[in-house]
């Protein structure tokens, strides 16, 4: 896969975003996928253990609400963005080029389940 987004750079700009979000809903652990392990990639909150981080995910789950919220971004250029909203499955599939365009989708994508 072609690594267009420094997915450590994109963790360190969410952080302030997270700090926020946690006023409106439970934001679950940043996870890692290791693109250098062996199949199948395993899937960890702990980043000092991923040599290749192939993508970056978070969940968000709204306070007092059953609406659920999960990211998926990967390095490639995309992320996989899956949400219940009052009982409706949305989902989408924003493409960029750039951490500058992840962190903008990121925003964007929370901002919409969060509104």
């Amino acid at each position: 896969m072609e690594h267009l987004v420094d997915l450590d750079v994109l963790a360190d700009r969410m952080r302030s975003g997270i700090e926020e979000w946690n006023y409106v809903a439970s934001v679950g652990p940043l996870t890692w996928r290791d693109e250098a392990a062996a199949w199948p990639h395993p899937i960890t909150p702990d980043r000092s253990s991923v040599q290749v981080p192939e993508s970056l995910g978070f969940t968000l789950r709204k306070h007092a609400l059953d609406d659920e919220f999960e990211m998926v971004v990967w390095t490639g250029g995309w992320a996989d963005v899956d949400y219940l909203l009052d009982d409706e499955v949305y989902t989408f599939c924003p493409e960029f080029r750039d951490v500058d365009g992840a962190y903008r989708a990121v925003v964007k994508q929370v901002t919409g389940f969060l509104a």
